[in-house]
């Protein structure tokens, strides 16, 4: 079946979410879970037979999810729920220039509370986390080089560290 761009990594989560996983991690995954559980009490319960019927039918899924994440961004590091005024990625920004997308070169993840991190993230992460070790070691790295890279692995590490507990639960 032909998938609406994007929405099938969220109908994805949304099978996760029906197995009862919690399947992100991340400032914003709570909204997330909270999203998806209505998509599935909305599937579950709904009184029209006609859509318990088509229950199977991704499409419908897909039209619902796609009505209840309508500023879903997916990415490549976290997925963005943008709501602007929660978005830090907002901050730097001129007044008359905020509320019309996230800007996805000032995301910070780890602390924005639209962000949420998903399985199919972890490997950036872990591979950003490995890095950021090598770094730590470098005995030439300036002092105040080596603070900012423990301040970022220290961030990094939260994400990991719940994505190890999020794959164990």
């Amino acid at each position: 079946m032909r998938r609406i761009t994007g929405f099938g990594k969220l109908v994805d989560l949304l099978r996760g979410r029906q197995r009862g996983e919690r399947v992100a991690v991340g400032p914003g995954a709570a909204r997330l879970h909270a999203g998806l559980d209505k998509v599935i009490d909305t599937l579950d319960n709904n009184p029209r037979p006609q859509l318990r019927a088509q229950v199977a039918d991704e499409r419908v899924e897909q039209t619902l999810l796609a009505a209840e994440f309508p500023n879903l961004h997916l990415g490549t590091i976290n997925h963005c729920l943008f709501d602007a005024p929660q978005a830090e990625c907002q901050d730097e920004l001129p007044e008359d220039q905020r509320g019309l997308a996230p800007l996805l070169g000032a995301c910070q993840p780890a602390h924005c509370r639209n962000s949420t991190i998903t399985r199919a993230h972890a490997p950036f992460w872990v591979a950003e986390e490995d890095d950021l070790t090598v770094r730590a070691k470098n005995p030439r790295l300036s002092p105040p080089n080596r603070e900012a890279v423990l301040v970022r692995l220290a961030e990094v590490q939260r994400i990991t560290r719940a994505l190890e507990e999020e794959g164990r639960a």
